[in-house]
């Protein structure tokens, strides 16, 4: 004989009150529905469930049995008409290259949160998995459309104790023979090693990260110098950041991009671009350490 899973809940407030009057406030039914649907339950099972006295309700070792199953099966019911009745989520992937801080995202999930309560974020391992991308400007997929975030400079990021940190600012030559941490995960790393070979000059590679927070960790403990942009200065505190020589062509123009054709996004694009602007990475941490 299947339980009835209205008297299972009426036995599960009698066990919790412990008593049929409190059971049937909290129920909000009258007393005597209670006590039939645990009379019910005591004749399926062939046992007494509460020892009754005037003190109240007493379970019974079968009550003590009962209870943690018909807490589980009313769970399970319950669940099982909330996958029914709601909509699934949307899945949004989103889509943060090695060389952007995890926290840079911090707002852009906000804003999500807010404006599209009803979708489930997902961060990706590649930007094809990804509806969404937080990326430079050269790093997005070919066809995306793009809405600026922030534009930054490059700069040298200096271990606090380092003898260089009272140098003003850094030109190429001053590389020379420098113990650099390399950063293999951005483009435009490769392009500043092919400029310093171009000028002959050399530097030593003294580690390489997998991607941005650890190489900020890296410089912070003093394993190297290396190039970074100027925002993410902010987040090594035992770091000072020095400027690059204005002559060098580099910076970053981050923004947000995903494919024009996703109907759901792409209209959304400006409004995302423009509230991170006043709160995103650049403008959060524009106040590197200078000295």
């Amino acid at each position: 004989m299947l339980f009835d899973l209205r008297a299972l809940g009426y036995f599960v407030a009698a066990y919790e009150e412990g008593g049929v009057t409190a059971a049937a406030r909290r129920c909000h039914v009258a007393q005597p529905s209670i006590s039939m649907a645990i009379k019910g339950l005591e004749d399926v099972l062939g046992t007494l469930l509460f020892e009754r006295s005037r003190a109240g309700l007493a379970p019974t070792p079968a009550g003590e049995r009962l209870y943690p199953r018909a807490c589980s099966l009313l769970a399970q019911a319950g669940a099982m008409v909330r996958d029914f009745r709601e909509a699934p989520r949307e899945v949004l992937g989103i889509h943060l290259p090695d060389d952007v801080l995890l926290r840079s995202a911090a707002p852009l999930l906000s804003w999500l949160d807010a404006h599209w309560p009803a979708a489930q974020i997902r961060l990706t391992a590649t930007p094809g998995e990804a509806r969404l991308r937080l990326v430079a400007d050269h790093c997005k997929p070919e066809g995306d459309l793009f809405e600026s975030v922030a534009r930054e400079p490059y700069v040298m990021l200096v271990p606090e104790r380092h003898p260089l940190r009272f140098k003003a600012r850094f030109a190429l030559a001053d590389l020379q023979g420098l113990p650099l941490i390399e950063r293999p995960y951005c483009p435009l790393h490769e392009r500043f090693a092919r400029l310093l070979a171009e000028q002959g000059i050399t530097f030593e590679a003294r580690a390489s990260a997998a991607r941005e927070e650890a190489l900020l960790q890296m410089v912070e403990l003093g394993l190297g110098l290396a190039v970074v942009p100027q925002s993410h200065a902010a987040h090594a505190p035992r770091c000072i950041a020095r400027p690059l020589d204005a002559a060098l062509p580099f910076a970053r123009h981050l923004g947000l991009a995903c494919a024009p054709d996703d109907a759901a996004l792409a209209p959304m694009l400006p409004r995302m671009a423009a509230a991170l602007r006043g709160q995103g990475p650049v403008a959060a941490d524009a106040a590197c350490r200078q000295a």
